[in-house]
């Protein structure tokens, strides 16, 4: 299953790379850089601040934050409803044989084409540069063309910062982040057949108990950094005034 995923995304990402090589009126297309393109893959548990530092990392780099533009570029390149789009990517784990059998009869949508549409969605913003939530962003496009982080909590502590935020008691809230949890599992697992607590998919692995958001987007500038990335030399002075 896992070659199957990777030589499926292999062969996307290919196809992506020789179009984007192409000339256009003569000229050749801009190609993807390390030192000057900021792709950055955020993975986290629910409720450990993940998606308020990917935006705060996204405007400390001053690049784009993606997560529902993901699946409004997906439905876009698709022709098909948002809404559609959304309750697959974030119900994955509920859908059986007869489900996907009646939405690819009135809809025309297969989980094929889902898949096709995201591997092409995440690497065009990645030949843009961005920071992408979620989706499995650092499975299509690897170590070589994305900084890959991974921001996990414990459930206590994630269900805390939940049930302040959504004005729930603990215990729905400790039920929440479990089951939120386990469909990025599985999603992760069908779409991928991969792990999503394998650390060696990530490149740096943050534990949000025992840091604020502004330090947590502090220690990915700095691992970024440390990884060949040639970040502005304010950008520290940047994220000082944004947290």
């Amino acid at each position: 299953m896992r070659c199957n995923a990777d030589r499926l995304i292999q062969g996307l990402v290919t196809a992506q790379l020789k179009e984007q090589h192409a000339p256009d009126n003569g000229k050749p297309q801009r190609v993807w850089e390390k030192s000057e393109t900021y792709v950055v893959t955020i993975s986290r548990n629910f409720g450990s601040m993940g998606k308020i530092v990917g935006k705060l990392l996204a405007e400390t780099l001053e690049v784009r934050c993606c997560d529902r533009y993901i699946l409004q570029e997906v439905a876009r390149r698709a022709n098909t409803d948002e809404e559609l789009v959304k309750v697959l990517d974030e119900h994955i784990s509920r859908i059986d044989e007869h489900w996907w059998s009646t939405l690819i009869t009135k809809n025309t949508f297969s989980y094929e084409d889902y898949y096709k549409y995201l591997v092409k969605t995440v690497f065009s913003i990645s030949l843009r540069g961005g920071v992408i939530i979620g989706r499995g962003a650092n499975l299509i496009l690897g170590p070589e063309r994305a900084f890959r982080v991974r921001i996990v909590g414990s459930p206590l502590k994630c269900a805390e910062r939940v049930a302040e935020r959504e004005n729930i008691s603990l215990e729905q809230a400790l039920q929440q982040v479990h089951d939120v949890d386990q469909e990025r599992a599985e999603y992760t697992r069908r779409l991928y057949d991969a792990d999503i607590d394998d650390p060696m998919s990530y490149d740096l692995v943050l534990n949000s108990d025992r840091y604020d958001q502004a330090q947590l987007v502090e220690l990915i500038l700095q691992a970024m950094q440390k990884s060949g990335y040639k970040l502005k030399t304010d950008v520290f002075d940047s994220l000082a005034k944004l947290a």
